[in-house]
């Protein structure tokens, strides 16, 4: 019986490389315990292969690469390396394909926002910069949908928006929900103190995980905590991009006292701040999955999420929902969680609820469904 190769572009395996890190750290990690029937192998960056090894086993086999992913030197060199290994399949874990490997792929598409969200505002690079690098991310996302076998997303949301907007056939889309990371969980069982961020407000407040691009909706909150003077803001942002005109913002409204800016918060301290928290709030306009408020019900913290994207299909009954276009409804709501000690229980308990219906268990099995799926495919186009 012939086993099968298949290639995962392991690449950005790593906490370092935010959610598509993690994204690939779990799904290898949940892949390496099913003991698939095929051949895995992964490219792994050369300075991180031990790393990787030591962690993953013998269960994979390697090949080191030298090139950083969205680089010029990743279109000669990937292809390059692929040619010597010959696959039946490649899984580009996000749109960054192999411009000239022609052989078969799968993709998986965490959410297109920039396709929706472009423009000066969206940028803090000069027009002659963004517009090339704009068109460019266009043309390869363009390329990645038409050429893969199949595309793994993880809501329903992107599957439509995939089907719908760009024409897909249904067939070719795979929804793959992600999940919150065991590790986090670890956390959870242990005792966190939140001393450990002497910058917490003591008295009641939200907490805001993320980044602060324009599609985060971020002023809309502000605007909407301004008229709740007895409340403050806790945000964790890691990225720098954008965060000045949100400081300058905070500055305008004269919220200086009242939003806190944490940093990066490592998981053991945000676990701490999430059981501090009076609710964590999710603005944002569009998102492809909405992991923090599911990290937030895993710990027993009421979410407050915008009615918009998948966030209403991902976190279900669990979350109280806003127009996040309008202020004063985000402001109502954030009162209602303020006021009401019935409906933050309610939303703990149904919270605890929703988040075990997500598991990487899961997204493995499906991913490898999939590629059976993509290398069946390919094996009758050969017979043809």
């Amino acid at each position: 019986m012939r086993v099968y190769r298949v290639v995962i572009d392991a690449r950005m395996y790593g906490l370092e490389h935010a959610g598509i890190g993690r994204y690939v750290m779990n799904l290898l990690r949940e892949i390496k315990k099913q003991k698939p029937k095929t051949k895995i192998i992964l490219l792994v960056k050369k300075e991180k292969l031990e790393g990787v090894k030591s962690e993953l086993g013998a269960d994979f086999e390697y090949w080191p690469v030298k090139s950083r992913h969205y680089s010029l030197a990743e279109q000669l060199e990937i292809p390059w390396v692929l040619r010597k290994i010959k696959p039946d399949l490649v899984h580009f874990p996000h749109f960054n394909i192999a411009l000239f490997w022609s052989g078969d792929l799968v993709v998986t598409i965490h959410d297109l926002i920039k396709h929706y969200f472009r423009g000066r505002e969206t940028t803090t690079h000069s027009p002659w910069l963004y517009w090339p690098k704009y068109w460019s991310y266009r043309f390869l996302v363009g390329l990645a949908l038409r050429r893969s076998r199949l595309i793994f997303t993880p809501s329903r949301y992107w599957r439509k928006k995939l089907i719908s907007d760009f024409g897909l056939d249904p067939d070719k889309v795979i929804v793959t929900y992600e999940a919150v990371d065991p590790e986090f969980f670890r956390l959870i069982q242990q005792q966190s103190s939140v001393n450990l961020i002497p910058t917490v407000p003591q008295e009641p407040f939200l907490i805001y995980t993320g980044s602060v691009y324009p599609h985060k909706n971020i002023e809309r909150l502000l605007l909407a905590l301004k008229k709740i003077p007895q409340l403050k803001l806790a945000v964790a942002c890691s990225r720098s991009v954008f965060l000045d005109r949100v400081t300058h913002l905070v500055a305008r409204l004269g919220l200086g006292s009242r939003v806190v800016f944490l940093g990066f918060v490592a998981d053991q301290k945000l676990v701490a701040l999430y059981r501090r928290a009076l609710a964590l709030v999710q603005p944002s306009l569009m998102e492809g999955f909405g992991l923090t408020g599911l990290e937030a019900m895993a710990v027993g913290c009421p979410v407050l999420a915008a009615r918009a994207s998948c966030l209403p299909e991902i976190y279900g009954p669990a979350a109280l929902y806003f127009n996040p276009l309008d202020p004063e409804d985000i402001a109502k709501k954030i009162k209602r969680i303020l006021t009401d000690e019935q409906l933050r229980k309610k939303l703990i308990k149904l919270g605890g609820v929703q988040v075990k219906k997500y598991s990487w268990h899961k997204t493995a099995q499906k991913t490898l469904i999939g590629y059976q799926k993509a290398l069946r495919l390919g094996s009758k186009r050969d017979e043809h």
